[in-house]
C-alpha cells in the first residue's frame, strides 16, 4: 500500500468520528451549493462531523467512494482499525459482487463520474433503465446508443447532475458531487415515490420490433415460470439467465466475430487489447467450426513451447473444447503465472499435448532496431497507442540513418483501426487511398464518423453508397525509403490493412507467407456491469476493393521461416535483399 503523508490526519477525520456531534463542516457553510447533499448525510449517520472540514472540491478516492456508498446503503462494520478503514467495505463489495473477489483494488486511485455511478447504484440497489427513447438522453455528449447511455438515463431519472448539458463520464469525480449524487439517489428511495426501473415497454423504433414480437411474449413467460415453479430455486441466478439470453441471441447470427463477453471474458479481452496480461500469449479464433490459432506471440510461452498459426485447439486441460465459445475456451487457456495449462492441439493429420507454463505478459506493441543499415520495425499488435509509438520509434530510426525499412507484422492478430491508419500516415503522402469500409446502409455508416471523429476527420462517405474510404492525414516521410513487409497465416486484420495498403499502393514489397484473412471490423460496446458487445458493422476493402476475407493478402515473394534453425530466415532474406 502506498505510504501517506501527514494529511492521512485530514482523511480520517471524515465519517467515521461518534454519532451525535451536529453543524456544518467548517468549509461548507449554508450558504454553499453542496451544503443541502451533505446536510443531508451528516443528518441521515451517513457522514459524521465534529466540526471538521468535509473537502467537497477534492477528487474522491476509490475507498473513500465505497464507504461512502456503503454507509449510505446502511452498512456499518461492527469493528475497524485506523490503518485498515475501507477494508470492510472492500470485503463488502466483493461479498455482494460489486467488485471482483480476485481484484486488487487500489484504495488511492481517483474515481470517474461513470466508476461513482456505477458502483453507487450497485450498492444502493438501484434497478437501471434498459430501454428508452432515442431523444430521452438529455446530455448532449452522450448518445442513444453509447456504451453508458443506460446510467445517464437512469441518472437523470433520479435529477442527478441536473441543468449540465454534459454528461462527461470520464471526469474524475469530487467529494461534494459524490455527497451530491448519494442524496438524490438514496432521498428518492427513501421516499414513497415509485420510479420505473429495469425496463420500459413503451418504446419506438428499433426496441419496438423486439417487445412487440411473439416471441418476445415467450421469452418472458419462460422468465416467469423459471421464477414461479423451477425446484432448483438455488440454480437461479438473473444474471446468468440474462447474459445466456443476450449469448444466445447474438450466437444466432451467425457471425464469428460478433459475441457478448461476461465481465469476467470482457475484463480478459480487454487487458489483451491494453498489451498487458496473464497467460501463455496466444491468439486463437472459431474457424469453420474450431478454435485455431491465429498466432502465437513472439518470445511468448506459447512460441517457446511450439504451437503454431492454424494449430486446432481440441482440448485444454483434457476438456474438449468443441461445444465451446471462443470466449470460454480463452477463459481456460488464461490464469494465473506460475500455473501449467496443457492443450492437446491438431496438426495437419497429428494431435500433440503441449503443457506450458503461464507467466505475466507484457506485450510491447511495436520495437525497432537497426541491423546492417536497414531499419526493422516490429508490430506485435495493434493498441490505442500504437500509432504515436510506430512514428516515435520511425523517427529514432531516420536518426541512425537508416537506408530501407523492414516492417514485421508477422503473427500480429490486430487491433485497433485507428493504429493501423496513423502508421500509413508515416508512409503514405496525403490524400492516398487506403482502404474503405462497406456498411449496412448509409445512416449507420453516418453514425460510425459521428460517434469517432478521429476517424471522421480521414473519413469521406460515399455520395451514393453505405461506404465510407479513409485517405492518408501524414507527409508519407517513409515512404521515400525501400520498404518490405513481412506477413503470414498469423497476419490478421489491421495487420492485414497495412500491408494490403503498401503493397497496393506500390510502396512495399511483402515477403511470406499468404495472410490471415479478416475482411471485417467490429464496433465495441461496453456496459455498466463490465460486459461487452462486439459486434461486426462493417466489411473492409483494400485499395483496389478486394474484400480480405476472400482474398487473403499474396506475399510478391513467398518463403516459410525454417523452425528448426535460430535464425529468422524471412527476416534474414529481407535484409540482404
Amino acid at each position: 500500500m502506498r505510504k501517506l503523508c501527514t494529511a492521512l490526519g485530514i482523511l480520517t477525520a471524515l465519517m467515521m468520528l461518534p454519532f451525535g456531534a451536529n453543524g456544518a463542516f467548517l468549509d461548507v457553510p449554508e450558504m454553499s451549493s453542496d451544503f443541502p447533499a451533505i446536510n443531508y448525510l451528516e443528518e441521515q449517520g451517513i457522514v459524521e462531523n465534529q466540526k471538521t472540514k468535509f473537502y467537497p472540491d477534492r477528487q474522491i478516492t476509490r475507498g473513500e467512494l465505497l464507504e461512502l456508498a456503503w454507509r449510505a446503503a446502511g452498512y456499518r462494520p461492527e469493528t475497524w482499525q485506523k490503518n485498515s478503514r475501507f477494508t470492510p467495505f472492500i470485503q463488502k463489495s466483493k461479498e455482494s459482487g460489486i467488485i471482483p473477489k480476485k481484484e486488487k483494488l487500489n484504495v488511492n486511485a481517483k474515481v470517474t463520474r461513470i466508476e461513482a455511478l456505477e458502483e453507487i447504484f450497485k450498492i444502493l440497489g438501484v434497478g437501471i433503465t434498459r430501454m428508452y427513447k432515442k431523444n430521452e438522453i438529455l446530455f448532449k455528449d452522450m448518445r442513444s446508443k453509447a456504451n453508458y447511455a443506460s446510467l445517464a438515463k437512469t441518472a437523470q431519472e433520479f435529477n442527478i447532475m441536473r441543468g449540465e448539458s454534459l454528461f462527461r463520464p470520464k471526469e474524475k469525480i469530487t467529494r461534494g458531487q459524490v455527497a451530491d449524487f448519494i442524496y438524490h439517489i438514496d432521498s428518492q428511495l427513501q421516499s414513497d415515490i415509485p420510479r420505473l426501473q429495469v425496463i420500459q415497454l413503451d418504446v419506438s423504433g428499433e426496441a419496438s420490433t423486439f417487445v412487440k414480437n411473439e416471441k418476445f411474449k415467450v421469452l418472458n413467460d419462460v422468465w416467469n415460470r423459471i421464477h414461479e415453479k423451477f425446484v432448483y430455486r438455488d440454480r437461479i441466478n438473473d444474471e446468468k439467465l440474462i447474459d445466456g439470453a443476450i449469448q444466445g441471441m447474438v450466437n444466432k447470427l451467425g457471425d464469428k466475430y460478433s459475441v457478448y463477453q461476461e465481465p469476467s471474458t470482457a475484463k480478459a479481452f480487454n487487458e489483451s487489447l491494453s498489451g498487458e496480461f496473464e497467460g501463455i500469449g496466444v491468439s486463437i479464433d472459431s474457424i469453420e467450426g474450431k478454435i485455431r490459432v491465429v498466432s502465437p506471440l513472439k518470445g511468448s510461452p506459447a512460441s517457446r513451447a511450439g504451437l503454431k498459426a492454424n494449430d486446432t485447439i481440441v482440448e485444454v486441460d483434457k476438456k474438449p473444447v468443441k461445444d465451446l465459445t471462443i470466449n470460454e475456451v480463452s477463459t481456460l487457456i488464461k490464469g494465473k503465472r506460475g500455473t501449467n495449462v496443457e492443450l492437446l492441439i491438431e496438426r495437419s493429420t497429428k494431435k500433440m499435448t503441449f503443457s506450458i507454463t503461464r507467466e505475466h505478459i507484457r506485450l510491447e506493441a511495436v520495437t525497432g532496431e537497426k541491423k546492417n543499415g536497414v531499419g526493422i520495425i516490429t508490430i506485435r499488435n495493434f493498441t490505442e497507442s500504437s500509432g504515436i509509438t510506430f512514428a516515435t520509434v520511425a523517427q529514432e530510426l531516420l536518426k541512425k540513418k537508416v537506408t530501407s525499412f523492414v516492417i514485421d507484422v508477422r503473427d500480429n492478430p490486430g487491433g485497433y483501426l485507428t493504429s493501423s491508419l496513423e502508421m500509413l500516415d508515416e508512409i503514405l503522402p496525403e490524400k492516398t487511398r487506403l482502404a474503405s469500409l462497406i456498411f449496412a446502409e448509409r445512416e449507420v455508416a453516418d453514425e460510425f464518423l459521428k460517434e469517432n471523429p478521429d476517424l471522421d476527420a480521414r473519413g469521406e462517405l460515399d455520395p451514393q453508397k453505405p461506404e465510407v474510404i479513409f485517405y492518408s492525414k501524414g507527409k508519407g516521410e517513409l515512404g521515400k525509403y525501400p520498404i518490405d513487409v513481412l506477413i503470414n497465416g498469423g497476419s490478421a486484420s489491421a495487420s492485414e490493412i497495412l500491408a494490403a495498403s503498401l503493397k497496393e499502393n506500390g510502396v512495399a514489397r511483402l515477403i511470406g507467407e499468404k495472410s490471415f484473412g479478416k475482411g471485417t471490423v467490429q464496433e465495441m460496446s461496453d456496459y455498466g456491469d463490465g460486459s461487452l458487445y462486439k459486434q461486426t458493422i462493417g466489411k473492409w476493402q483494400t485499395p483496389n476493393e478486394n474484400n480480405l476475407t476472400e482474398n487473403p493478402i499474396q506475399p510478391d515473394i513467398e518463403m516459410k521461416d525454417n523452425q528448426k534453425t535460430e535464425q529468422d530466415e524471412v527476416l534474414e532474406y529481407a535484409i540482404s535483399n
